[in-house]
């Protein structure tokens, strides 16, 4: 089976170096960090008469986990998929990558595999710190499956509107930040726009119902998080914020709205995949 050329070429020259290795280092070490605060937590608790380590201590450890990986995600992708096309324009190396007998598509589906490789490869390194939570139960391993396919959703998504913001604008900061503006719509806009349906139009009059914050939270990538950790929230923090809109009273089927989500999620990186590839077709 022939690998892709863009994708060959990009991992051997990404991966070779000191920065992959040091960038894994550094991560694992910030999570290993979260873990010894959570343990910290343990040990006061033994102080005031608990001898056994709670269990919602350690599901909330691996929630936190999940949470950070998911802003891990959200803030990275960007980044790197930023670049993919504009900064092969800026490095006047476009016209030489146009004139090879690659495919638009295929040029923009390497790109895009390429940029979420080193982000999915931090998340698959953290999996053996997630299963600590196995050896005090609370997590079942259909969570820990079903959190990493929602994690390549998401990954997959974001990294094809960098892309092709890639194509669209030449330099590289302006794709980033408009990469940026679209994921803060999407998070902040949708509850925003949320919040003014529930309070100006409904205006007290109707309740309101599960599936109108599905419809206008559908392309939250917090509203499908809750959905993912719904089985396993053990506060009442932040992460409950999320998962009371996702489920909000019990109201909503979870299969319905994860799939919803999913499923704009996937169009939406299809459309912009076939609109890339269609922009770089036009300039090859």
């Amino acid at each position: 089976m022939q690998i892709n050329p863009v994708i060959e070429k990009e991992l051997k020259t990404k991966m070779r170096g000191w920065r992959a290795p040091a960038l894994i280092t550094a991560y694992l070490g910030f999570l290993f960090f979260v873990v010894f605060i959570y343990f910290l937590i343990y040990q006061e608790n033994r102080r005031y008469g608990s001898q056994v380590l709670i269990p919602e201590i350690v599901v909330s450890l691996y929630n936190t986990i999940a949470f950070i990986q998911l802003l891990l995600i959200l803030f990275i992708t960007p980044i790197i998929t930023g670049g993919a096309i504009s900064s092969e324009r800026e490095r006047q190396t476009l016209d030489l990558l146009l004139c090879t007998d690659f495919s638009a598509l295929k040029i923009i589906i390497g790109k895009i595999f390429v940029s979420i490789a080193h982000i999915m490869l931090l998340v698959t390194a953290s999996f053996p710190i997630l299963g600590i939570v196995f050896l005090y139960g609370g997590v079942r391993i259909w969570d820990v499956i079903l959190l990493f396919i929602f994690y390549i959703i998401i990954a997959v998504m974001t990294a094809s509107i960098g892309v092709f913001y890639s194509t669209v604008f030449k330099k590289s900061i302006v794709s980033i930040v408009m990469t940026y503006l679209t994921l803060g719509f999407f998070i902040v806009g949708t509850a925003i726009a949320l919040l003014i349906y529930s309070e100006l139009i409904l205006d007290y009059l109707y309740r309101l119902n599960w599936y109108d914050i599905m419809f206008f939270l559908t392309p939250n990538p917090f509203y499908g998080f809750g959905i993912v950790i719904e089985d396993t929230l053990t506060d009442y923090g932040l992460l409950a914020l999320f998962v009371e809109a996702a489920i909000y009273r019990g109201g909503v089927p979870v299969i319905t709205a994860l799939g919803a989500n999913s499923i704009f999620n996937i169009a939406l990186s299809i459309c912009l995949i076939m609109l890339s590839a269609r922009r770089l077709r036009r300039l090859k």
